[in-house]
């Protein structure tokens, strides 16, 4: 199966397992990722298909323009670690990715084809991590506007 083909089966099978206050976003494909997010571009919930690193990372993305404010995010995250990690697992990790840009993610093993049965089971981890952290970020966003 084509990454992108396999992408927009994973978004499809994401909305039916989101809470109706969350199924008020915006998406988009692009190149090897599905990017899923409810104010800005900039800050997203990401699936990035990596076949020759065979892995598929499942995270939350800050990427503004501004380090500063990638790293506010990560501050803002950073305390919550071990009641993020506890429900999602510990494998997540909270990192600077780049220069700038800052993530909070999991890495999954890519061992086989992208499959159908697989895009269900990226789709059921990227509506938990979405489930878990967008009540934390929509507090932060509050927060920042006040």
């Amino acid at each position: 199966m084509r990454i992108r083909d396999f992408l927009f089966i994973v978004y499809d099978a994401l909305s039916p397992r989101l809470p109706e206050p969350l199924r008020e976003h915006q998406w988009r494909v692009r190149w090897g990722l599905l990017q899923v997010y409810f104010e800005s571009a900039a800050v997203h919930y990401e699936v990035w298909v990596q076949r020759k690193a065979a892995r598929i990372e499942v995270g939350l993305h800050f990427e503004t323009p501004e380090r500063e404010e990638n790293e506010r995010w990560a501050r803002a995250l950073a305390p919550r670690a071990l009641e993020i990690q506890a429900q999602l697992g510990p494998g997540v990790e909270l990192e600077q990715w780049t220069s700038i840009w800052t993530r909070l993610h999991e890495t999954l093993p890519l061992t086989g084809d992208l499959t159908d049965e697989l895009a269900e089971e990226v789709a059921g981890r990227l509506a938990r991590f979405i489930q878990v952290l967008e009540p934390i970020c929509a507090q932060e966003r509050a927060g920042a506007a006040g």
